[in-house]
């Protein structure tokens, strides 16, 4: 019921990273591998190691198994807040050797974002407003990266990722899209990954999330009267856009200049940590 093809931005495919790193599991839809990414010096993001996802609260057993067990699980960045993280908890337990970071980016409820609450309950309030969505999600970006919990996040978020010992490195937020999605973006970009393809990657999520959130509002549009009438609500919530992408960017112009001076300035993210951080993830 939603995400029309006229609504639906898509990728350009980026050269010699397929399918854009995507991997399959039963449970985490929008699961990818940065490895294969072309960056700085003619040089790629090694395979394995650069892992971005959803919640991974909805993971299977075998999902968890193949974390620990193919793809060395090390540690895992939540972006999440504090009220989501304990209404769905990571699975602690059943990665004992994995070590989280609890590091939110945002310090309030954003609806539609964040998904605080239950989504069928939100959906219900929705129906029947004029609330935009689309524009209050854009908002989130116009000061996610920039604003003093976002620089927290994100550049406490590149330190692990520069001193994690071994073994891969996932982070997420909900449905992998925001600020999983921006977190891509921050380290793509200190890897030396063209804006052109860090966008491409950004947008990338639609191309995995799609057939997950039809079939989960199919299932709730039986329960909620009017919901067949917040498809563009919905998709502003659940599918990446052009005009998210560009706040973001304009944000880090306006504040700082370029993104290597917030990387420097906003984040204690210099050339040199660049450089050791380019020399552990590139081959």
């Amino acid at each position: 019921m939603t995400g029309s093809s006229s609504s639906l931005e898509l990728p350009s495919a980026i050269p010699g990273f397929p399918d854009f790193g995507h991997i399959t599991f039963e449970g985490l839809p929008n699961t990818r591998d940065l490895g294969g990414m072309p960056a700085a010096d003619g040089r790629r993001i090694k395979p394995g190691c650069l892992l971005r996802s959803g919640a991974l609260h909805h993971a299977a057993s075998s999902d968890l198994e193949r974390l620990r067990a193919d793809l060395h699980l090390a540690c895992v960045v939540d972006l999440r807040t504090t009220l989501e993280r304990e209404k769905d908890p990571d699975p602690y337990r059943k990665l004992p050797q994995t070590a989280f970071y609890d590091l939110p980016v945002l310090t309030g409820e954003a609806v539609g974002v964040t998904h605080e609450g239950d989504l069928g309950e939100e959906l219900k309030k929705l129906a029947g407003t004029q609330i935009d969505i689309h524009r209050i999600v854009r908002s989130i970006y116009e000061h996610a990266l920039v604003s003093p919990a976002g620089r927290i996040a994100y550049g406490s978020f590149l330190t692990i990722a520069l001193e994690n010992p071994e073994g891969a490195i996932l982070w997420h937020c909900t449905e992998g899209k925001d600020r999983a999605g921006l977190a891509a973006v921050v380290i793509e970009r200190a890897l030396g990954v063209t804006e052109q393809n860090v966008k491409a990657d950004y947008l990338a999520t639609n191309l995995f999330v799609r057939n997950h959130l039809e079939k989960m509002m199919d299932e709730l549009a039986e329960k909620i009267p009017g919901l067949r009438g917040l498809d563009n609500s919905i998709d502003a919530a659940f599918y990446a856009f052009s005009d998210y992408f560009a706040s973001a960017m304009a944000s880090i112009d306006e504040a700082y200049g370029s993104f290597d001076a917030y990387l420097e300035k906003g984040l204690s993210f210099g050339p040199d940590k660049q450089a050791a951080l380019r020399a552990k993830y590139l081959g």
